[in-house]
């Protein structure tokens, strides 16, 4: 049997701010809203979000005989910023490396560890069960039922310490622990609304939220051609939005990463809009290329 108090030592040697872990189940009450929320087509071009249901609200049916959900967070925070003037990048894609590798990158050694003390049988063989947006797993879900921190009415996940510039990762342990993490109870947001007021759009002010009409949805992921409605709002942004993060006041007094992998990619960083506006197409692309991973 797996050992809560040593998954949790482990994962502080592999280097993760925060760990914690859950017993698996299936999510009913989030299968209930999920569902609810894909009928109203909040989902726009993200069609991704409609396949795997099953294997989304239960991790028992993305690796079968799946018992425990690990959960690890990187903060990625960043105390410099771009250069004034210069087309927005949000703070996760100014990293120097894909977060997505330097995550899975984390949690292979973890699992190594781990490996090694409990024997190679704590995995599924045959299913993959190390991830990082790269599987249909309600991540933010399971960073809160394994103490991690409370999902806001900014719809990330907050930690009370780490704020919400932080990337979740996941690993789909096949044996039981002696104990699990409490899940976070905490209401962090109580009466403030000061995400629900900067969201230019006011996606955030929807019921339930309505991914369409997101800044970082309409930057990163919208496939159509974009309304003229919000062509104004997003004339200068180049990748994502942070307008909900940069008020929330959790993200207030956190520090810097100490990631080295994530902290910020100084060429990036520097471009000024006269940088941008004579960088070559095709380099324009492996930078977007690089941001959109």
């Amino acid at each position: 049997m797996l050992a809560l108090s040593r998954l949790m030592e482990l994962a502080a040697a592999t280097g993760f701010d925060s760990c914690g872990i859950a017993r698996a189940h299936r999510l009913d009450h989030d299968a209930l809203i999920l569902s609810r929320w894909l009928e109203l087509q909040h989902h726009g071009s993200m069609s991704y979000m409609t396949r795997d249901f099953e294997k989304r609200v239960n991790p028992e049916a993305l690796v079968p005989g799946c018992k425990t959900v690990m959960v690890c967070i990187l903060s990625y925070h960043k105390s410099k910023k771009q250069v004034e003037g210069a087309p927005f990048v949000s703070e996760s894609g100014l990293s120097k490396c894909d977060y997505h590798l330097v995550m899975k990158s984390y949690l292979q050694k973890l699992e190594n560890l781990i490996t090694r003390e409990y024997g190679a049988e704590v995995f599924s063989a045959s299913h993959q069960h190390l991830f990082c947006d790269s599987a249909p797993i309600l991540e933010r879900r399971w960073a809160q039922l394994a103490g991690i921190g409370a999902i806001g009415k900014n719809r990330q996940l907050i930690s009370p310490v780490y704020g919400s510039y932080i990337h979740i990762g996941i690993l789909l342990l096949n044996q039981e622990a002696d104990n699990y993490s409490q899940p976070f109870t905490d209401n962090l947001c109580h009466d403030c609304s000061l995400c629900l007021n900067a969201c230019p759009t006011g996606a955030l002010r929807d019921e339930p939220f309505d991914a369409r009409k997101c800044v970082s949805y309409l930057t990163v992921e919208r496939k159509e051609t974009l309304p003229d409605k919000y062509k104004k709002t997003v004339e200068n942004i180049l990748y994502g939005c942070d307008r909900c993060a940069q008020v929330c006041p959790y993200n207030s007094h956190i520090q810097p990463t100490t990631h080295e992998e994530l902290s910020a990619d100084e060429a990036v960083l520097n471009m000024t809009a006269d940088d941008w506006q004579h960088t070559s197409r095709r380099q324009k692309l492996r930078i977007l290329r690089r941001l959109a991973k």
